[in-house]
C-alpha cells in the first residue's frame, strides 16, 4: 500500500463528516449549557438543531454513494449507513423538538441536546462499524448519554431508579457482548467483520454458537428483545416522556442497523443456524410483549410493551435478510415508520404528563374533547402501530409479512398476524379512553411549538408513507446496498 493509499483509506475524514458536526456541536455545548441563563438557555438546542439538520445534508449523498471502506477498514461508507444515519438523525431530531417543549424554563432546558447529540453519535458509529473494537465504543456511546437523558431532572427518585437498572443492565450485556466478541478476534486473528466471515468458515461451530450468542445479548438489550427486555418498562416509565420516546427509537434503530451488518458480514451463510434463532427469539418477543401490555395501565409503560412488541416485527425480518431479497427494504421502512408513530405517541403522552403530573390511562380520558389536535395525533399514531390501513405500520408489516414469507418462515408470519390482532385490544383501548369516556378533567395538555412541530412532523411521515408507501420503500432498497 502506497502512502497515498494509506492517507486515503485511513484518515478519510470526509467519512466521518456527519459525525464530526455531531461530536463538534456537542462537544461546543458542554461549558455553553452550564453559564447560559434566562432566555439565552435556548441557544444548546438551536445550535443542536442546526447541527443536525447540517448533518442531515452531509449524510444524504451516501444514499447513492458507492460502496467503500474508512479508516483502514474499519468504518463503512455505504447507502445502508446513508439511510439508518438519516432515520436516527431525523428521530434525533423530532426528539429535540419534544424536548425542548418539556423542558422550557427549566434547569434542564440547557443540558438535553449534549446528551442526545451524543447518544444519536454513537448510534449513527453504530450502523457503519465493522471492527469489533468500533462496535462496543459506539455501543457505550448510544448508552451512556442514554442513561443522562432518563436521568435529566436529577431530584425524581422514580428517574433515579430507572435509570441505575439501565446502567446496571447494560454494563452487564454490553460486558457480555464484549465477551463473546473476543471469542471471534479468538477464532480468526481479526478485529475486521468480513475478515471474520471469511476466518469463522473453518471454525468449530460450537465456538462460533456460543460466540454469536453472547454478542446477541449485547444487541439484543439495546433491541428490547426478550429475554434482554427487562429494563425497558421501569425505565420508560421512570423517564420523562420525551426522553423514554428518544430511547425507544434511537437505540433501537442503531442496534438493529449494527447486527444486520454483522450477521451479513461475519456470519454468512447463516452461521450458527442464526436465522432459526432470530426467528424463535422474533416470536416469543413479538408475543411477550403483546399479551404483556393488554394489562397495563400506564400509557408509558404500555408503550414499552408495544415497543418490545415491534421489536420482534422487525427481528421477523431481520431472520431472513440472508435468503430473501426483500428483506432489507422491508427492515428499513418499518423501522422509519416505527420512528415516526412511536415518537407522535410519546410526544401526546409527553404534553399530557408535563400537564397533569401523570402517564395513567385515566389522564387522557376525554382528550379528543379537551385537544382535538393531539388526540388526532395520538389516535393516528396507535392505529399505525396496529397496522391499521392506510397508514404507514400497515404497509410496513405487510413487507416484513411477505418477506418472512419468502425467507421460508411462514410459521413466523402466522404468529405475527396472530399478534396483530391481539395488539390491537390496547390500542383500541387507550383510543376509547380518549373519544368515548367523558373526561375527568377540563384542562388539556401541555401546549409548545416543540410538541406542535414534533407531531405535525410525525403525523405527516406516517400518512406519507401510508398512502405512498413506494416512495419510503424506494429510499429503503437504497440502503439496503451494504459493504460486503
Amino acid at each position: 500500500m502506497t502512502g497515498g493509499q494509506t492517507m486515503g483509506g485511513c484518515m478519510d475524514l470526509g467519512a466521518v463528516a456527519p459525525e464530526m458536526v455531531l461530536a463538534g456541536s456537542a462537544l461546543a455545548l458542554v461549558p455553553v449549557a452550564g453559564w447560559v441563563r434566562g432566555r439565552w438557555r435556548r441557544l444548546p438546542a438551536a445550535v443542536a438543531l442546526l447541527a443536525l439538520l447540517v448533518a442531515m445534508g452531509l449524510t444524504a449523498p451516501m444514499l447513492t454513494a458507492p460502496p467503500r471502506e474508512a479508516f483502514c477498514g474499519t468504518y463503512a461508507v455505504d447507502p445502508f449507513r446513508g439511510f439508518y444515519q438519516l432515520v436516527i438523525e431525523a428521530g434525533a431530531l423530532v426528539s429535540l423538538l419534544a424536548l425542548g417543549s418539556h423542558f422550557r424554563g427549566s434547569e434542564q432546558e440547557p443540558h438535553h441536546p449534549v446528551a442526545l447529540l451524543m447518544a444519536t453519535v454513537g448510534g449513527m458509529g453504530l450502523t457503519a462499524a465493522t471492527d469489533l473494537g468500533l462496535i462496543i465504543l459506539f455501543l457505550q456511546m448510544v448508552s451512556f448519554p442514554s442513561y443522562l437523558l432518563v436521568l435529566l431532572v436529577r431530584s425524581d427518585g422514580p428517574a433515579q431508579e430507572a435509570t441505575l437498572k439501565y446502567f446496571l443492565y447494560g454494563a452487564a450485556a454490553l460486558a457480555v457482548m464484549a465477551y463473546g466478541l473476543t471469542f471471534l478476534f479468538g477464532l480468526t486473528g481479526s478485529l475486521n467483520l468480513r475478515a471474520i466471515g471469511a476466518g469463522l468458515a473453518g471454525a468449530d461451530r460450537a465456538w462460533v454458537a456460543l460466540a454469536f450468542g453472547l454478542v446477541l445479548v449485547g444487541y439484543g438489550f439495546e433491541m428490547t428483545l426478550v429475554p434482554f427486555h427487562v429494563w425497558a418498562p421501569d425505565v420508560f416509565q421512570g423517564g420523562t416522556a420525551p426522553a423514554s420516546g428518544f430511547v425507544s427509537v434511537v437505540p433501537k434503530v442503531a442496534a438493529f442497523a449494527g447486527l444486520i451488518r454483522f450477521l451479513l458480514a461475519a456470519m454468512p451463510d447463516g452461521l450458527a443456524a442464526w436465522p432459526t434463532v432470530l426467528a424463535l427469539l422474533a416470536a416469543a418477543t413479538m408475543t411477550f410483549g403483546n399479551l404483556v401490555a393488554l394489562r397495563q395501565a400506564s400509557l408509558k409503560r404500555l408503550l414499552a410493551y408495544s415497543s418490545i412488541a415491534q421489536a420482534g416485527y422487525v427481528l421477523m425480518g431481520v431472520a431472513v435478510a440472508g435468503q430473501a431479497p426483500d428483506a432489507l427494504p422491508a427492515i428499513g421502512y418499518y423501522l422509519a415508520a416505527y420512528l415516526l408513530m412511536n415518537l407522535s405517541a410519546f410526544a401526546v403522552v409527553a404534553q399530557v404528563e408535563r400537564m397533569t403530573g401523570s402517564d395513567a390511562l385515566a389522564a387522557i380520558r376525554g382528550l379528543g374533547r379537551r385537544a382535538p389536535g393531539p388526540a388526532a395525533a395520538l389516535a393516528l399514531a396507535l392505529l399505525s402501530l396496529a397496522g391499521v390501513p392506510p397508514l404507514a405500520g400497515f404497509a410496513g408489516k405487510v413487507f416484513l409479512l411477505v418477506a418472512a414469507i419468502e425467507g421460508g418462515f411462514a410459521w413466523l408470519a402466522v404468529v405475527a398476524a396472530a399478534n396483530m390482532a391481539v395488539a390491537l385490544f390496547y390500542y383500541a383501548a387507550v383510543i376509547a379512553e380518549t373519544y368515548f369516556r367523558d373526561p375527568d378533567r377540563a384542562e388539556g395538555p401541555a401546549s409548545g411549538s416543540g410538541y406542535a412541530w414534533a407531531l405535525g412532523l410525525c403525523t405527516a411521515g406516517t400518512l406519507g408513507l401510508g398512502i405512498a408507501p413506494g416512495l419510503g420503500r424506494g429510499l429503503a432498497q437504497l440502503g439496503a446496498t451494504l459493504l460486503r
